[in-house]
């Protein structure tokens, strides 16, 4: 029997706000626990939260982004469970009326973003006991949620991808999912009826990009042998343990949660200097640079990476103007390598001084073969480019045309070739010329001669 996947996914970004979402208290990575904490985030008796403007603003913006309904009046609630990291017993977040509604990203529809508050850090020690640093606690924070418009695991990818690039350029979240900042809960159904839903069935807390993939691929699989041997599926939360997913708990319902207003918060008003300040930030999207890469000649397997990360679109637009194809190449394909292997970033490369080694190698002082070397003696060795540059070999000027013209009369059968529109011969006479002088002449001399005496020929 055959059966049909859904998938829809809850995204959570914590923002990158001076403060914490309902209190002064500040945002940041500490070192020492429980330091960045007041009676508001703690939860004290008698505390008011206030709204975070900042993370209004950040939310609205992510919302126009991708072409969301903006709530000019929204509320929030206070949704009940007693974990031990909600020192409230209670987190505030929003319900009926979110403050984003009907948004879309790369065609997979978002019913809701919300604004809400985090949890403390949960360590869990050795021993079996767990620590809770609530520096964490009360950090702005956005849940995304998208519909169940998903199939595969490799949509749901590309869809995760392309939100943490949004929220990176928009400079909002920087949604390192290896330290918490984006987290995604899955929920996967299996239906043999493509038009009817399957029993949903929610993964909890992936954090990367890899284990969703491989947590829904699973859980597909799951599903479907259950179904098939007769069995049902229990709508209930699991874990993913890096090969399976396993249970949790039955899956909560939305009246365990007892949602109700938060009645020390007053209905949060969206005005227009709210809605001015988040289109003040608004930049192009990475679908939009993508597009944009390719007509500028940058291949379209390339183009893809560029666009959908910050830093190497960033290093990619101080240095495109003397080759984009060419630049980007070398970036994505030698820089990066080298720099990985080194331990290094790209805040380690001197991108102004490879800009300068790229046009040099265009305005023809030395080989391409030198390009690769140039890049290892300045992140390798930390030489820098002006000293790369300045000890180039040098291209050895020498006529090639007598050279040329002896191969031209020596083959004529690839001669024919040429004229019949085999342009690719080119290569041969190109690689003949290169033997011959040991690679010390520029190619690109080379292939501009042996075209011009072809087409004479």
């Amino acid at each position: 029997m055959k059966f049909y996947p859904t998938v829809g996914l809850e995204v959570h970004v914590e923002l990158k706000t001076k403060s914490k979402m309902f209190c002064s208290c500040p945002v940041g990575e500490w070192e020492e626990p429980n330091t960045a904490v007041c009676p508001v985030c703690m939860g004290h008796p008698g505390t008011l939260p206030v709204p975070n403007r900042g993370a209004v603003v950040f939310a609205v913006a992510l919302g126009l982004s991708l072409d969301g309904e903006i709530s000019r009046v929204s509320q929030f609630y206070r949704k009940n469970y007693f974990y031990p990291d909600l020192p409230k017993g209670y987190q505030i977040t929003q319900y009926s009326v979110p403050i984003i509604r009907n948004a879309n990203l790369l065609g997979v529809r978002i019913e809701r973003i919300n604004l809400e508050e985090e949890t403390a850090k949960s360590l869990h020690m050795e021993d079996g006991s767990v620590l809770l640093d609530f520096n964490r606690a009360g950090i702005p924070l956005l849940e995304i949620v998208s519909a169940p418009d998903i199939r595969d695991p490799e949509e749901a990818r590309r869809y995760l991808v392309a939100l943490q690039a949004v929220v990176r350029f928009l400079g909002i979240s920087d949604a390192h999912m290896e330290k918490g900042q984006m987290r995604v809960d899955v929920n996967v159904s299996v239906s043999p009826d493509p038009d009817r839903l399957g029993t949903k069935v929610e993964i909890k807390n992936l954090n990367s990009f890899k284990a969703v993939a491989d947590a829904i691929r699973y859980e597909i699989k799951r599903q479907s042998e259950v179904l098939s041997s007769g069995g049902e599926i229990r709508h209930e939360t699991r874990m993913w343990n890096g090969k399976s997913t396993e249970p949790m708990r039955v899956k909560e319902t939305e009246s365990d949660y007892r949602y109700f207003p938060e009645p020390d918060i007053p209905p949060l008003h969206v005005d227009d200097s709210v809605l001015e300040e988040a289109k003040g930030m608004l930049v192009e999207m990475p679908w939009e640079k993508e597009e944009r890469y390719r007509e500028e000649g940058v291949p379209s397997h390339l183009a893809s990476v560029l666009a959908y990360d910050r830093d190497l679109s960033e290093a990619y637009e101080r240095i495109k103007d003397v080759d984009p194809k060419l630049t980007a190449d070398l970036l994505l394909n030698v820089v990066l390598g080298k720099l990985n292997k080194a331990g290094k970033s790209l805040r380690d490369f001197d991108l102004s001084g490879f800009r300068e080694f790229v046009k040099a190698f265009k305005e023809g002082k030395f080989l391409r073969d030198y390009l690769k070397e140039g890049i290892e003696r300045h992140i390798g060795g930390g030489q820098p480019f002006s000293e790369i540059i300045e000890n180039a070999p040098k291209v050895e000027k020498v006529d090639i045309r007598p050279f040329v013209e002896e191969l031209i009369r020596n083959n004529p059968k690839e001669v024919e070739k040429y004229c019949k529109g085999q342009r690719g011969v080119i290569g041969f006479f190109v690689g003949q010329v290169m033997r011959k002088y040991r690679g010390k002449v520029d190619p690109r001399e080379v292939r501009r001669v042996v075209e011009e005496l072809l087409d004479n020929a």
